[in-house]
């Protein structure tokens, strides 16, 4: 295992004499007989923290299956930032990745991954082909979509440049600081660490069943906007689908739905949870 401080996440549920202290930690890739994850593992066994911890690992989609990822769900495994480098318009890799984000979140182990929509050699194709793995990605609801929309930096068509300028501004409800995207990231977060640290919360999987369906909702919304925008744009140099007053009421809607199923499961869990779980320093 390799990790040092700066790779040490100082997240704490404070509020509880059980609480688990959260490690992110680097896995040295599998290699024949030796499946990924043991070597982070085996040094929490030796360091005797096997079972005291949480931890999170970065991982590619080849490197999932159900039975270690399992094995190591049970030894802390909590959330797995899948890379996403050059999966985009290959279909075998997609499916690959469908399939091992499907094991993970059976598993309840958290996803995340990093995903510009205009990296590389900016084409509209391109952006067609990210959205599309996306919607293939978080297809079931359970795990947000997002992405960057980062000021492009390789050479592109001035209507590729003006559609990422229109872009940015009008998905800043889904993923900008705080946005929904984040919300419902945060809300897996609680339900399943707060399971995994055995609060007893009431309620939990009509929780899941109600958070699963507004996350299919708000991804569906937020790739379609992205979809339908991009093709307009590519067609004709603009589009009015990204206008605030068509776009803000979609989202404003979806995130007093996502703030009141919030309210309601930890109002109902007052007694048994004083303070949500919260970080270190917030």
């Amino acid at each position: 295992m390799d990790t040092d401080q700066s790779v040490v996440l100082p997240h704490r549920f404070t509020s509880r004499p059980s609480g688990a202290t959260l490690l992110k930690l680097r896995c040295a890739r599998a290699r024949a007989g030796r499946p990924f994850g043991t070597d982070a593992v085996a040094q929490l066994t030796a360091d005797g923290l096997l079972g005291q911890v949480l931890w999170s690992t970065t991982c590619t989609a080849a490197d999932v299956s159900a039975a270690n990822f399992q094995q190591l769900r049970d030894s802390g495994l909590f959330l797995t930032e899948v890379n996403l480098n050059g999966v985009a318009g290959d279909p075998a890799q997609v499916r690959e990745l469908v399939l091992a984000v499907q094991v993970l979140r059976s598993l309840g182990i958290l996803v995340e991954y990093d995903l510009d929509l205009f990296a590389g050699t900016p084409r509209f194709a391109g952006v067609r082909d990210k959205v599309a793995m996306l919607r293939a990605m978080v297809g079931d609801g359970s795990t947000p979509a997002y992405f960057t929309t980062a000021a492009i930096e390789a050479d592109c068509s001035p209507w590729l440049a003006g559609y990422r300028q229109r872009l940015d501004p009008a998905v800043q409800p889904w993923l900008g600081a705080g946005g929904l995207s984040q919300q419902l990231a945060d809300a897996w977060a609680e339900i399943l660490l707060a399971e995994r640290l055995l609060l007893g919360l009431r309620g939990g999987a009509a929780h899941r069943i109600a958070l699963q369906r507004l996350t299919l909702r708000s991804n569906t919304e937020l790739l379609n906007l992205v979809t339908t925008s991009a093709r307009e744009f590519e067609m004709s140099g603009g589009t009015q689908l990204l206008d605030d007053e068509l776009v803000g009421p979609r989202a404003e809607l979806l995130s007093q739905t996502m703030l009141a199923l919030r309210n309601r499961f930890w109002a109902a869990n007052t007694p048994a949870a004083p303070q949500r779980p919260t970080a270190c320093g917030e």
